[in-house]
């Protein structure tokens, strides 16, 4: 009997443990400047949905900077039928040195002027998520933020997974940020 009670054990043991070491979600990290190319890509190739949440999304005078080459992206998306939501950080005047424009002002109303689902999150909340969800499967995340040192020369981490499971929650929490 305690023979068979052991190997059952054993059995269980093997299936929990399989079950931590082989899952479903793939995953790469992402560091430094290799984020641009991989967005940039996958936003390209985007059939049907992008829901975005970003920190700071700045523009730049020169055309290639990558948040540009980004901010087209998404509005080529839009264009070939993509469903492209947006949610920004709320420009806070206190933040901002003098002469300097609210922080992805710009953005709204290029993404708004375009027909983008785009907003603002709340000015009493402070929205520090960098998500990117596309097509209701691949996740990018991390810390960085659309700007010309977030995306060219800072120290940033992020990853890109491929799960339609946590895509659906990171969606569901998009629709609830207020």
């Amino acid at each position: 009997m305690w023979k068979w009670i052991l190997f059952t054990l054993f059995l269980v043991s093997i299936n929990v443990f399989s079950g931590c070491i082989t899952t479903k979600t793939k995953g790469k990290i992402i560091l430094n400047d290799e984020y641009f190319q991989i967005a940039h890509k996958e936003v390209q190739e985007a059939k049907s949905s992008i829901y975005l949440i970003i920190y700071l999304f700045m523009l730049y005078d020169y055309e290639d900077a990558y948040p540009n080459r980004l901010l087209r992206d998404f509005i080529d998306a839009h264009n070939r039928g993509v469903n492209v939501n947006i949610i920004l950080e709320y420009p806070k005047p206190e933040y901002i040195k003098e002469g300097e424009t609210l922080k992805n002002q710009d953005v709204f109303e290029k993404l708004k002027t375009a027909g983008i689902n785009v907003r603002f999150d709340s000015p009493k909340r402070t929205t520090h998520s960098k998500v990117l969800v596309i097509d209701k499967e691949t996740i990018i995340l991390g810390s960085h933020n659309y700007s010309f040192d977030g995306l060219r020369y800072n120290n940033d981490t992020s990853v890109i997974i491929k799960d339609k499971g946590e895509a659906k929650k990171l969606i569901k929490y998009f629709e609830n940020i207020e």
